[in-house]
């Protein structure tokens, strides 16, 4: 049993460390998941996850929650920081994550998005508040590490500060799919989200 799995926590989700790993023909799938939650273990020690956990004041299962989260959501490598830094800043508002990819973990792929958010599982971050119960993946090396320094305060230069009303602060927020790419353009407030949503649906990003 992984170190980092809290008593009680029956899944190994985001527990396993994904990488590519050599099985003899006789491995096990036991052994092949006690080898990856050992390098998970490993990676952990490596990245310090307990004490930058402790420093967060999370601990360290929530960290790989957090890192789950980012793994699902973003998709080019300067996003992580900043997605991490919307879930923490969301969980200190105490605002709902409406993280997408968590709503629809364990959900058949078939259901509407209508009907995906209309369903009160525990994984609902549209309808519950705080982190899902569990990680929703395995998170790699980067999104662990995203979790544990996020992006922080954008510059004043940055897409999330331009436009803002006197006196409101800084802050990543929201974010929605930018581009084919992958990447995500990211806002303070809910007025910017909303032209951001706009402008991505114009370009044929979003439907």
């Amino acid at each position: 049993v992984s170190e980092l799995l809290p008593k009680g926590v029956t899944t190994h989700e985001g527990l396993l460390f994904p990488d590519t790993y050599r099985v003899s023909g006789d491995g096990s799938e036991a052994r092949v998941v006690t080898t990856m939650a050992g390098m998970m273990e490993r990676v952990a020690r490596q990245v310090d996850l307990k004490s930058g956990a402790r420093i967060r004041g999370f601990t360290p299962y929530e960290i790989l929650i957090i890192a789950s989260l980012i793994e699902r959501e973003a998709k080019v490598p300067e996003d992580r920081p900043k997605i991490a830094q919307v879930i923490y800043n969301r969980l200190a508002e105490k605002m709902k994550l409406e993280i997408d990819a968590s709503v629809k973990y364990g959900l058949d792929p078939a259901m509407s998005w209508t009907d995906m958010k209309a369903t009160n599982t525990p994984y609902n971050t549209y309808l519950r508040d705080g982190l899902p119960p569990t990680p929703i993946a395995n998170p790699g090396r980067a999104s662990i590490q995203a979790a544990l320094a996020p992006a922080g305060t954008p510059a004043k230069s940055d897409e999330a500060c331009q436009g803002l009303p006197a006196g409101e602060k800084c802050r990543y927020l929201y974010y929605v799919l930018a581009d084919k790419t992958g990447r995500h353009v990211f806002a303070t407030t809910y007025e910017q989200h909303l032209a951001n949503i706009e402008i991505s649906r114009a370009a044929g990003v979003l439907p």
